[in-house]
């Protein structure tokens, strides 16, 4: 079974296209990473698939089944991250933690149970005196990242999880998500640390503005420090096949510098 299957996405915003004829094919198991320059649909796109936002065209499905407004029960078994986070900052991170339990349904005992445990194994449990509010930047994308953990998601969309996050939080985040892959579940990350994208994902697409699929294919090769072959040439770094794919340059160098 795939765990995520889009078919001629399409999003505008007014006269503005965002999201244009996307199309991705995403197998049950798999980490998939999903690359773009700034302002080239990821989010747009990870929105449409999550309920956040409304497409205009096109259609989405989720563990083989049609994904809708209404679809709650579906809705219970994905976790997203959203690049805003979507945090409650009048509330205290046990209390929002506790909030999206409900939400999925878990009943209370359970819900306890894994609010405290994700608060440790966050390194949050000591951070119960002061809102979400007064968070830090690193500590604001920890709640956010246990927060679509909670339920314990068959799929997990992820938007840039690793920024502001101190390389002992990365390092735990990506074991968690290693050993989410090996049970069985799906990943779909967006990141532009393309390094932390090289070293999980087994599968990656690449967009273009207007959220144009330009590129998709297997990258672990790399991991074996294979090539990956594109329009006959190759490339040994997802780096070099990112930018020659998307269309992006590396910045010239200065003279002076």
């Amino acid at each position: 079974m795939n765990a995520i299957e889009i078919r001629n996405l399409k999003k505008m915003y007014g006269r503005t296209t965002a999201v244009e004829d996307l199309s991705l094919t995403v197998p049950a198991g798999s980490f998939f990473g999903f690359l773009g320059p700034n302002g080239a649909g990821k989010s747009t796109t990870i929105g449409c698939m999550t309920g956040l936002l409304d497409p205009d065209g096109g259609s989405v499905r989720l563990l083989g089944e049609p994904f809708s407004d209404n679809a709650l029960a579906l809705k219970r078994r994905i976790g997203v991250m959203p690049e805003n986070l979507g945090l409650f900052e009048a509330l205290y991170a046990h209390e929002f933690l506790s909030f999206q339990a409900r939400i999925f349904g878990l009943d209370p005992s359970t819900a306890a149970t894994r609010v405290s445990e994700l608060l440790g194994a966050m390194e949050l449990d000591g951070a119960g005196k002061k809102p979400l509010s007064e968070f830090s930047a690193g500590m604001r994308k920890r709640v956010a990242f246990a927060a679509a953990l909670i339920a314990g998601p068959e799929i997990l969309f992820l938007d840039e999880p690793f920024e502001s996050i101190d390389p002992a939080g990365v390092a735990l985040m990506k074991r968690w998500l290693q050993r989410l892959v090996r049970q069985g579940r799906t990943v779909f990350l967006t990141s532009h640390v393309l390094e932390n994208v090289e070293r999980l994902c087994s599968r990656v697409a690449v967009i273009r503005n207007p959220g144009r699929l330009v590129w998709e294919g297997d990258i672990t090769p790399l991991a074996e420090n294979k090539p990956v072959v594109s329009e006959g040439k190759e490339f040994r770094t997802l780096e070099d096949l990112y930018l020659h794919v998307s269309g992006e340059r590396s910045a010239a160098p200065l003279d002076w510098l």
